[in-house]
């Protein structure tokens, strides 16, 4: 039996007259890269948010690790291992790679801001920085001030910073938006080595990085589940086709 991770059952989120998540249930399966997609207006940022936290459902429950958390606040969530990336990039422009990556490792430490005034001195930092550093590939820009970096870097650091308090769940919300093909292919290739360490739950709107990456695909069109397979099972659902890939009749 798989082992989920993550049980969402007949969530409902209205905004008037709109629905923006509609009796929708999803499963995810630790250790998998499980990417959601679907056009714009499907609910895929509503979703996300339920999930984090940042917005609660009209009905319907949310299960991680066992638990209902569907009334849980975001820090709650965060605590309990869910992390998440946003669609546009949340780092510290103004401190350097090694300061932001560092800062995240406080944070996940629990330390307060006056720890962080002498971060470099200690041996949790000391020993955690460069293993963080090097998991995204950024050790060699650790000094660099992070307005600096490339779009796509700016991206690799922000999910190093995810991952250093060690989720259950990383949420990445389009994460390819921006990049070129060449940021594009490395933040790829940065998820793709993140494959059972930790779950993903990847919304993303290019197909390309989603059939190449994904173990489940789940399919949003107004606010419903209209189908969950594997990346070639959704290639080749005729009603994706026709709803959301722009085939069929």
């Amino acid at each position: 039996m798989a082992d989920t991770l993550l049980k969402v059952s007949r969530l409902h989120k209205s905004f008037g007259a709109v629905m923006a998540t509609n009796n929708l249930s999803l499963d995810i399966t630790r250790g998998h890269i499980h990417a959601l997609i679907g056009p714009n207006g499907a609910g895929k940022t509503t979703l996300v948010n339920q999930l984090s936290g940042d917005m609660q459902a009209d009905s319907g429950t949310i299960h991680f690790l066992s638990r209902d958390i569907t009334r849980l606040k975001s820090y709650r969530r965060a605590q309990m291992g869910i992390a998440r990336s946003f669609q546009i990039t949340h780092i510290f422009e103004n401190l350097t790679v090694a300061e932001n990556m560092g800062l995240a490792i406080c944070a996940g430490l629990g330390h307060n801001f006056k720890f962080w005034r002498h971060w470099r001195n200690t041996a949790a930092i000391k020993s955690e920085l460069p293993i963080a550093l090097e998991r995204v590939d950024l050790i060699h820009r650790a000094e660099l001030t992070a307005r600096h970096l490339s779009h796509g870097e700016k991206r690799q650091l922000e999910v190093g910073m995810a991952l250093v308090g060690k989720p259950e769940l990383l949420i990445l919300d389009e994460p390819m938006a921006g990049l070129g093909p060449g940021g594009t292919v490395e933040l790829a290739k940065l998820i793709k080595k993140q494959k059972g360490r930790v779950t993903i739950l990847l919304v993303e709107h290019d197909m390309d990085v989603v059939f190449s990456l994904a173990d489940r695909v789940t399919v949003l069109v107004y606010g419903e589940n209209i189908a969950t397979g594997s990346p070639e099972e959704i290639r080749n659902n005729p009603v994706v086709r026709k709803a959301y890939l722009g085939e069929g009749g």
